[in-house]
């Protein structure tokens, strides 16, 4: 976890001072807005409840928006919501963490931004 909140950070600071930051809309992402990752068996009984699309139909709809190789994937709530987070090796080298909506599949911004402001 704590290479994640370094990652988030990192991710802040970097876009603080961009342009392209004044376009980001989506909600803020807090570690405190996870409840975690579940396992196989967990995601398994998340797609029966209805909670979450198989993986294979989530990963058709993100294909185009990956730009990278895929290094992992997990299943969480964040929120409530539950998403489906693509770890993502960038061209350039970065790691980049896309979000994606496990019923829809969805692309589902989150930034490391404060909720406080």
């Amino acid at each position: 976890m704590k290479w994640r909140f370094a990652c988030l950070i990192v991710c802040a600071w970097a876009l603080s001072g961009s342009a392209g930051a004044a376009e980001w809309t989506a909600q803020c992402h807090l570690k405190s807005d996870f409840r975690g990752a579940i396992g196989q068996e967990g995601a398994r009984a998340a797609v029966r409840r209805g909670d979450a699309a198989p993986f294979e139909k989530i990963l058709k709809e993100a294909r185009p928006r990956i730009q990278g190789e895929i290094m992992g994937q997990l299943l969480e709530q964040h929120r409530g919501v539950w998403l489906y987070e693509f770890r993502i090796l960038a061209p350039d080298g970065h790691i980049k963490y896309l979000h994606f909506d496990a019923r829809t599949g969805r692309y589902m911004e989150l930034t490391a931004a404060s909720c406080a402001s």
